[in-house]
Protein backbone atom coordinates (compact mmCIF):
# COMPACT_ATOMS: atom_id res chain seq x y z
CA UNK A 1 0.00 0.00 0.00
CA UNK A 2 3.00 2.52 1.04
CA UNK A 3 4.80 1.51 -1.99
CA UNK A 4 2.28 2.15 -4.00
CA UNK A 5 1.05 5.60 -2.89
CA UNK A 6 5.22 6.26 -3.02
CA UNK A 7 5.35 5.52 -6.15
CA UNK A 8 2.27 7.00 -7.45
CA UNK A 9 3.83 10.44 -6.09
CA UNK A 10 7.19 9.78 -6.69
CA UNK A 11 9.13 13.44 -6.28
CA UNK A 12 7.00 15.43 -8.79
CA UNK A 13 5.60 18.39 -7.00
CA UNK A 14 2.48 18.09 -8.89
CA UNK A 15 1.68 15.02 -8.38
CA UNK A 16 1.43 15.38 -4.48
CA UNK A 17 -0.55 18.05 -4.92
CA UNK A 18 -3.50 16.21 -7.13
CA UNK A 19 -2.80 13.12 -4.80
CA UNK A 20 -4.43 15.58 -2.07
CA UNK A 21 -6.55 16.90 -3.45
CA UNK A 22 -8.31 14.29 -4.93
CA UNK A 23 -10.29 13.48 -1.86
CA UNK A 24 -14.04 13.20 -0.53
CA UNK A 25 -13.65 16.41 1.30
CA UNK A 26 -13.88 18.52 -1.32
CA UNK A 27 -17.51 17.34 -2.36
CA UNK A 28 -18.80 17.34 0.87
CA UNK A 29 -17.62 20.66 1.28
CA UNK A 30 -19.44 21.67 -2.31
CA UNK A 31 -22.72 19.74 -0.89
CA UNK A 32 -22.54 22.03 2.63
CA UNK A 33 -22.02 25.39 0.43
CA UNK A 34 -24.23 24.68 -2.21
CA UNK A 35 -27.06 24.24 0.58
CA UNK A 36 -26.27 26.95 1.87
CA UNK A 37 -26.07 29.35 -0.79
CA UNK A 38 -29.70 27.71 -2.11
CA UNK A 39 -31.22 28.97 1.77
CA UNK A 40 -29.97 31.94 1.06
CA UNK A 41 -30.50 33.27 -2.72
CA UNK A 42 -33.77 31.22 -3.32
CA UNK A 43 -35.75 34.57 -2.08
CA UNK A 44 -33.62 36.89 -4.78
CA UNK A 45 -33.58 33.71 -7.80
CA UNK A 46 -37.49 33.45 -6.95
CA UNK A 47 -38.30 36.75 -7.40
CA UNK A 48 -35.98 37.41 -10.64
CA UNK A 49 -37.87 34.41 -12.40
CA UNK A 50 -41.24 36.18 -11.56
CA UNK A 51 -40.53 39.73 -12.85
CA UNK A 52 -38.84 38.07 -15.87
CA UNK A 53 -35.39 39.74 -15.28
CA UNK A 54 -32.24 38.90 -15.13
CA UNK A 55 -29.31 40.91 -12.83
CA UNK A 56 -25.51 40.80 -12.70
CA UNK A 57 -24.06 37.48 -11.66
CA UNK A 58 -22.16 39.21 -8.78
CA UNK A 59 -24.19 38.11 -6.11
CA UNK A 60 -20.92 36.24 -3.94
CA UNK A 61 -19.56 39.55 -2.20
CA UNK A 62 -23.07 40.40 -0.83
CA UNK A 63 -24.06 36.91 0.53
CA UNK A 64 -20.49 36.95 2.20
CA UNK A 65 -21.66 40.28 4.52
CA UNK A 66 -23.61 37.81 6.29
CA UNK A 67 -21.98 36.78 9.35
CA UNK A 68 -23.27 33.51 9.51
CA UNK A 69 -22.78 32.41 5.60
CA UNK A 70 -19.18 33.11 6.15
CA UNK A 71 -18.63 31.13 8.98
CA UNK A 72 -20.16 28.15 7.64
CA UNK A 73 -17.72 29.52 4.63
CA UNK A 74 -14.57 29.59 6.53
CA UNK A 75 -15.41 25.99 8.05
CA UNK A 76 -15.77 24.69 4.97
CA UNK A 77 -12.29 25.22 5.08
CA UNK A 78 -11.19 23.97 8.16
CA UNK A 79 -13.08 20.49 7.03
CA UNK A 80 -10.89 20.74 3.59
CA UNK A 81 -7.14 21.29 5.78
CA UNK A 82 -8.31 18.27 8.39
CA UNK A 83 -5.47 16.22 6.49
CA UNK A 84 -2.98 19.29 7.84
CA UNK A 85 0.46 18.86 8.73
CA UNK A 86 0.13 16.13 6.54
CA UNK A 87 2.48 13.67 8.76
CA UNK A 88 0.64 10.44 8.34
CA UNK A 89 2.98 7.12 7.67
CA UNK A 90 2.71 7.50 4.21
CA UNK A 91 4.22 11.33 3.98
CA UNK A 92 7.32 9.90 6.03
CA UNK A 93 8.29 8.06 2.78
CA UNK A 94 7.70 10.96 0.35
CA UNK A 95 9.91 12.92 2.99
CA UNK A 96 12.74 10.32 3.31
CA UNK A 97 12.73 10.34 -1.31
CA UNK A 98 12.65 14.46 -1.33
CA UNK A 99 13.90 16.29 1.95
CA UNK A 100 12.07 18.28 4.78
CA UNK A 101 12.97 21.36 2.84
CA UNK A 102 11.65 20.91 -0.41
CA UNK A 103 8.68 18.81 1.56
CA UNK A 104 7.82 21.88 3.10
CA UNK A 105 8.17 23.81 0.20
CA UNK A 106 5.25 21.51 -1.64
CA UNK A 107 3.00 21.67 1.41
CA UNK A 108 3.12 25.24 1.03
CA UNK A 109 2.38 25.48 -2.47
CA UNK A 110 -0.67 22.83 -2.11
CA UNK A 111 -2.25 25.01 0.48
CA UNK A 112 -1.87 28.10 -1.54
CA UNK A 113 -3.06 26.74 -4.68
CA UNK A 114 -6.09 24.73 -2.27
CA UNK A 115 -6.81 28.39 -1.63
CA UNK A 116 -7.27 29.29 -4.79
CA UNK A 117 -9.22 25.93 -5.25
CA UNK A 118 -11.77 26.76 -2.96
CA UNK A 119 -12.11 30.13 -4.26
CA UNK A 120 -12.85 28.90 -7.48
CA UNK A 121 -15.78 26.39 -5.89
CA UNK A 122 -17.63 29.07 -3.81
CA UNK A 123 -17.37 31.65 -7.15
CA UNK A 124 -19.18 28.36 -9.54
CA UNK A 125 -21.75 27.42 -7.03
CA UNK A 126 -22.70 30.72 -6.44
CA UNK A 127 -23.38 31.22 -10.19
CA UNK A 128 -25.12 28.03 -10.21
CA UNK A 129 -27.69 28.70 -7.61
CA UNK A 130 -28.77 31.96 -9.67
CA UNK A 131 -28.04 30.89 -12.90
CA UNK A 132 -31.73 31.12 -14.18
CA UNK A 133 -31.44 34.98 -13.06
CA UNK A 134 -27.62 35.67 -13.97
CA UNK A 135 -27.03 39.08 -16.56
CA UNK A 136 -23.33 39.15 -17.85
CA UNK A 137 -22.99 42.67 -18.08
CA UNK A 138 -20.70 44.70 -15.89
CA UNK A 139 -23.40 47.15 -14.54
CA UNK A 140 -25.97 46.92 -11.43
CA UNK A 141 -29.30 46.50 -12.76
CA UNK A 142 -32.33 47.34 -11.68
CA UNK A 143 -32.93 44.56 -8.84
CA UNK A 144 -29.81 45.14 -7.48
CA UNK A 145 -30.18 49.34 -7.69
CA UNK A 146 -33.91 48.32 -6.19
CA UNK A 147 -32.23 46.10 -3.20
CA UNK A 148 -29.76 48.33 -2.27
CA UNK A 149 -32.59 50.96 -1.41
CA UNK A 150 -33.70 48.38 1.29
CA UNK A 151 -30.72 46.78 2.18
CA UNK A 152 -31.42 43.68 1.92
CA UNK A 153 -32.61 41.17 -0.76
CA UNK A 154 -34.55 37.75 1.05
CA UNK A 155 -31.52 36.88 3.29
CA UNK A 156 -29.02 38.87 0.81
CA UNK A 157 -27.44 41.89 2.80
CA UNK A 158 -26.87 44.01 -0.57
CA UNK A 159 -23.47 46.35 -0.12
CA UNK A 160 -24.53 49.75 -2.08
CA UNK A 161 -20.80 51.19 -1.14
CA UNK A 162 -19.55 48.03 -3.11
CA UNK A 163 -21.48 48.94 -5.61
CA UNK A 164 -21.25 52.66 -6.09
CA UNK A 165 -17.53 52.22 -5.79
CA UNK A 166 -17.30 49.25 -7.86
CA UNK A 167 -18.40 47.57 -11.12
CA UNK A 168 -19.92 43.51 -10.84
CA UNK A 169 -16.59 42.34 -12.39
CA UNK A 170 -14.29 44.45 -10.53
CA UNK A 171 -15.98 43.34 -7.54
CA UNK A 172 -16.42 39.78 -7.94
CA UNK A 173 -12.44 39.48 -8.97
CA UNK A 174 -11.46 41.04 -5.68
CA UNK A 175 -13.57 38.84 -3.48
CA UNK A 176 -12.79 36.14 -5.58
CA UNK A 177 -8.94 36.78 -4.54
CA UNK A 178 -9.76 37.75 -0.95
CA UNK A 179 -11.12 34.73 -0.14
CA UNK A 180 -8.47 32.61 -1.95
CA UNK A 181 -5.80 34.52 0.18
CA UNK A 182 -8.22 34.04 3.12
CA UNK A 183 -8.32 30.08 2.98
CA UNK A 184 -4.57 30.19 2.04
CA UNK A 185 -3.98 32.20 5.11
CA UNK A 186 -6.42 29.50 6.85
CA UNK A 187 -4.38 26.88 5.74
CA UNK A 188 -0.90 28.05 6.27
CA UNK A 189 -2.20 29.12 9.62
CA UNK A 190 -3.27 25.56 11.09
CA UNK A 191 -0.16 24.63 9.28
CA UNK A 192 2.36 26.34 10.85
CA UNK A 193 0.39 26.02 14.63
CA UNK A 194 0.26 22.41 14.07
CA UNK A 195 4.03 22.20 14.31
CA UNK A 196 4.36 23.48 17.57
CA UNK A 197 1.10 22.95 19.29
CA UNK A 198 -1.42 19.73 18.78
CA UNK A 199 -3.63 19.69 15.78
CA UNK A 200 -6.85 19.87 18.00
CA UNK A 201 -4.94 23.09 19.54
CA UNK A 202 -4.19 24.80 16.42
CA UNK A 203 -7.52 24.56 15.38
CA UNK A 204 -8.98 25.79 18.57
CA UNK A 205 -7.21 28.63 17.99
CA UNK A 206 -8.22 29.20 14.44
CA UNK A 207 -11.63 29.47 15.59
CA UNK A 208 -10.69 31.55 18.36
CA UNK A 209 -9.56 34.25 15.89
CA UNK A 210 -12.25 33.75 13.38
CA UNK A 211 -15.49 34.45 16.05
CA UNK A 212 -12.95 37.49 17.66
CA UNK A 213 -13.73 39.44 15.06
CA UNK A 214 -17.16 39.20 15.33
CA UNK A 215 -16.49 40.04 19.23
CA UNK A 216 -14.70 43.03 18.56
CA UNK A 217 -17.65 44.48 16.05
CA UNK A 218 -20.65 43.52 18.98
CA UNK A 219 -18.03 45.78 21.52
CA UNK A 220 -18.06 48.55 18.60
CA UNK A 221 -14.34 48.14 18.42
CA UNK A 222 -12.35 49.26 14.81
CA UNK A 223 -10.24 46.34 15.33
CA UNK A 224 -12.46 44.18 13.78
CA UNK A 225 -11.61 45.68 10.56
CA UNK A 226 -8.25 44.91 10.50
CA UNK A 227 -8.57 40.61 10.97
CA UNK A 228 -7.73 38.84 8.00
CA UNK A 229 -10.70 36.86 8.63
CA UNK A 230 -12.87 39.76 8.30
CA UNK A 231 -11.85 40.85 4.99
CA UNK A 232 -14.04 38.59 2.94
CA UNK A 233 -16.98 40.71 3.62
CA UNK A 234 -17.32 43.86 1.68
CA UNK A 235 -18.99 45.27 4.48
CA UNK A 236 -15.03 45.68 6.16
CA UNK A 237 -13.45 47.32 3.35
CA UNK A 238 -12.91 51.14 2.70
CA UNK A 239 -15.09 53.38 0.86
CA UNK A 240 -14.07 56.85 0.26
CA UNK A 241 -12.23 58.29 3.32
CA UNK A 242 -13.43 55.84 5.88
CA UNK A 243 -10.23 55.56 8.30
CA UNK A 244 -11.45 53.26 10.46
CA UNK A 245 -11.50 50.17 7.49
CA UNK A 246 -8.64 48.90 5.34
CA UNK A 247 -8.20 49.69 1.45
CA UNK A 248 -7.74 46.83 -0.66
CA UNK A 249 -3.86 47.49 -1.10
CA UNK A 250 -3.99 46.90 2.97
CA UNK A 251 -5.67 43.99 2.79
CA UNK A 252 -3.67 42.72 -0.02
CA UNK A 253 -0.20 44.20 1.16
CA UNK A 254 -1.55 42.11 4.70
CA UNK A 255 -2.15 38.69 3.69
CA UNK A 256 1.26 38.50 0.97
CA UNK A 257 2.87 39.58 4.06
CA UNK A 258 1.47 36.79 6.44
CA UNK A 259 1.90 34.22 4.62
CA UNK A 260 5.26 35.08 3.39
CA UNK A 261 5.88 34.88 7.26
CA UNK A 262 3.92 31.51 7.97
CA UNK A 263 5.55 29.73 5.07
CA UNK A 264 9.11 30.93 6.43
CA UNK A 265 8.06 29.75 10.45
CA UNK A 266 6.96 26.51 8.81
CA UNK A 267 9.59 26.01 6.89
CA UNK A 268 12.13 26.93 9.68
CA UNK A 269 10.49 24.60 12.23
CA UNK A 270 10.37 21.32 9.48
CA UNK A 271 14.06 21.63 9.52
CA UNK A 272 14.45 21.34 13.22
CA UNK A 273 11.98 18.81 13.44
CA UNK A 274 11.99 15.41 14.58
CA UNK A 275 9.31 13.59 12.62
CA UNK A 276 9.35 10.33 14.39
CA UNK A 277 8.62 11.61 17.61
CA UNK A 278 6.37 14.24 16.46
CA UNK A 279 4.40 11.53 14.35
CA UNK A 280 4.00 9.43 17.64
CA UNK A 281 2.09 12.29 19.61
CA UNK A 282 -0.60 12.54 17.02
Amino acid sequence: MIYGVTGMWGANKLGIIKYRIKNVKIFLIAIIWLFILDVYLADYRSMAMTLGLKDSFAILPHVQNDFYFNKIMLLGGMIFFADIPFMSGEELYVVLKIGKEKWSQINCCYIVLSGVLLSTLLTVLSLLTILPAISLKNEWGTLYQTFAFSGTAGCVIINSKAMSYYSPYALMLNIFLIDALTFAFMGMLLYTLSLFVSKIWSYVIVVVLIFLQSVFGKMGLVLDNFLPFSWISASHWRFGYDRHRPDLIYIYTAFCMLLFLLAVISEWKIKRMDWVSKEEHR
